[in-house]
């Protein structure tokens, strides 16, 4: 899931989480229910391009409710160390 473009992920979401930090794409996979993280606002962007990767992706979990909001996810990998988690391919 980790490489699985913004468009495609998208076309299968089960549950879509916005705010003003970015996209969470809630998708079923193996073992469970997935998020893949659109961080966008940093870039001065209001939405994904097609084509972009996940910069972060959480999951299995047993339900789609279980995911937070990109706005919150990022302050949980913030507050877990993860200082550089934007996907810098782009």
């Amino acid at each position: 899931m980790r490489q699985l473009a913004h468009r495609e992920a998208e076309a299968k979401a089960l549950k879509l989480l916005v705010d003003g930090l970015g996209e969470g794409l809630v998708l079923e996979g193996e073992g469970g229910y997935y998020a893949l993280y659109y961080f966008h606002s940093w870039y001065g962007r209001k939405a994904p391009d097609p084509d972009e990767t996940p910069d972060w992706v959480e999951g299995p979990k047993a339900s789609p409710e279980e995911f937070l909001d990109p706005y919150d996810q990022a302050l949980w990998l913030e507050d877990n160390g993860y200082t550089l988690f934007i996907n810098e391919s782009k």
